[in-house]
């Protein structure tokens, strides 16, 4: 948000590298289901005869049908109704401006709700949603003069750090039997310096947004593996406890998620501290 968001960043940072870090963001966290859960039925089905196919049959199935185009869709239907229940809901003046300055927020919440109960991918959803009621610029316009949703932004942040470092296994950084805090230190170090920044700076010239090295070693540099890849990490946990022989978790997945656990952790208070 402080790249994105306020006044830094309108003052800092030029509006279309600040769109393109915001639908990067949201379509990189909302696609990392199926990077994710083609490995996870890998890891489930790899001693099975058909394992391969099996795999691939849920992956192109549930994950990509049920999970990525159910949530696109989805979010596309209710962001575009929202939007026009809105408008009309503003020209015949049935909506107070309490009510619609938070709308909004109301929206996320209802798609993450709703998308909890059936399944899909909430994340996803709340993106797309989000792009649909948003598209003619509307809103943001209506609301641009407005401190209440900066606000409510911040102080949802707030609460998500208070939570990170809440909840946050410190101890298994450094006493845990699996990988130590020297390997850890690196793994932190070279992810920070290579997951994006190379990539980005190769790429710069194709995407028109960026201009110049500078920017592209900026929207490098600021890609924080957060809130989404806790939620990703939770979703891992949940899918390795079904991986079981004779009722008892598998040990390899068992493991495997030990192993997830001290290690996006790390890496999520690596990225977020710097």
């Amino acid at each position: 948000n402080t790249i994105v968001k306020g006044k830094f960043a309108d003052r800092n940072v030029p509006k279309p590298l600040q769109n393109i870090i915001i639908a990067e963001s949201g379509a990189n966290d909302g696609l990392g289901y199926p990077f994710l859960f083609l490995a996870l039925y890998l890891i489930k089905y790899n001693n099975q005869t058909d394992g391969v196919s099996k795999t691939l049959g849920l992956w192109f199935g549930e994950t990509w049908g049920y999970t990525i185009l159910l949530s696109a869709v989805y979010g596309a239907v209710v962001g575009w109704l929202a939007k026009e229940l809105l408008h009309w809901a503003e020209e015949k003046k049935f909506v107070d401006r309490e009510s619609f300055l938070v709308f909004a927020i109301a929206l996320a919440l209802f798609i993450v709700g709703t998308c909890g109960m059936v399944g899909s991918d909430d994340v996803l959803a709340c993106f797309v949603a989000g792009n649909t009621f948003t598209w003619d610029d509307w809103f943001r316009l209506e609301t641009l003069d407005d401190s209440l949703q900066p606000t409510i932004d911040m102080l949802l942040n707030l609460s998500i750090f208070i939570w990170f470092g809440a909840v946050c296994p410190w101890e298994s950084f450094t006493e845990n039997s699996l990988i130590s805090i020297y390997r850890l230190v690196l793994l932190g170090i070279l992810i920070l310096l290579l997951r994006r920044l190379p990539i980005l700076f190769a790429l710069r010239k194709y995407i028109h947004q960026i201009d110049g090295r500078r920017q592209a070693v900026f929207m490098g540099f600021f890609g924080p593996i957060g809130v989404s890849a806790i939620f990703y990490l939770y979703v891992t946990l949940e899918f390795l406890e079904t991986i079981t022989v004779n009722g008892v978790q598998r040990n390899d997945a068992k493991k495997l998620g030990e192993v997830v656990t001290v290690v996006i952790w790390f890496l999520a208070i690596c990225s977020n501290v710097r």
